[in-house]
Formats: structure tokens, C-alpha cells, sequence
């Protein structure tokens, strides 16, 4: 019985090292669809590997986020959403998930798919 456990227990370790995996893999802007932007169902864990496909550390290339963040969402890109995006997912990881904003976030998210939606893939 414990083989059969430790059987069961490496294939869910599996499954969730393939999920992460995919999570992690980064994907462009003109590669997004809107139909796969995570809707907002309650479930965090997919916005949270939404964001992940998207590597904000990269994209600021050093800059200071809250001098290139300051303007309103409409007058930002769709890059710079996404970052702003990954942002707030990796304060949250940074914080123990204590000051997370889940509706600023699903909002966020929002504001992505309505870009891609209108093909403003930037």
C-alpha cells in the first residue's frame, strides 16, 4: 500500500511540475488569445500563471517601475499592462499573499484581455 502511495504521490508531483512548467513559459504579446486570458472565476492560481507568462524584471530592464507606472491604464501599452501585472503577482508571492488586491488584479487582467480583444498587442 505505501508503494502504491508513493506511486500516486510522484505522478501528482508530476502533473504539477508539468503545470508549472507551462506556467512559467513566457508568451508575446501577439501570441496571447483572448479566450485563454483567465476570467475572473475565483480561481487565483490561473492569474497567477497568466502573469507569469510574461517577464516584467525583463521588460524593466532596471528602470523603476513606479516612475513608468505612474500614468492611468488607458495610457498604458499592452507590455507595460502585462508587466504591471507580473508586478503585482510577485509583490504578493513577496509578501505571503497578507496585502493582496485580488480585484485590482482580476481588474487588471481585464484590462489585457480588452487589448487583445481590440488587437492592440503593442
Amino acid at each position: 500500500m505505501a508503494k502504491g502511495l508513493a506511486a500516486a504521490s510522484l505522478r501528482q508531483a508530476l502533473a504539477a511540475f508539468v503545470v508549472w512548467m507551462v506556467a512559467m513559459r513566457e508568451i508575446s504579446n501577439q501570441e496571447l488569445i483572448a479566450d485563454r486570458i483567465p476570467a475572473n472565476d475565483g480561481h487565483h492560481q490561473g492569474l497567477i500563471r497568466f502573469a507569469h507568462t510574461f517577464n516584467g524584471y525583463t521588460f524593466l530592464d532596471g528602470a523603476d517601475p513606479s516612475e513608468q507606472f505612474r500614468a492611468n491604464w488607458a495610457d498604458l501599452s499592452l507590455s507595460e499592462l502585462r508587466c504591471l501585472l507580473f508586478l503585482y503577482v510577485r509583490a504578493d508571492r513577496w509578501d505571503g499573499g497578507m496585502s493582496t488586491d485580488w480585484s485590482l488584479m482580476w481588474d487588471l487582467v481585464a484590462a489585457i484581455r480588452g487589448r487583445v480583444e481590440a488587437g492592440e498587442l503593442d
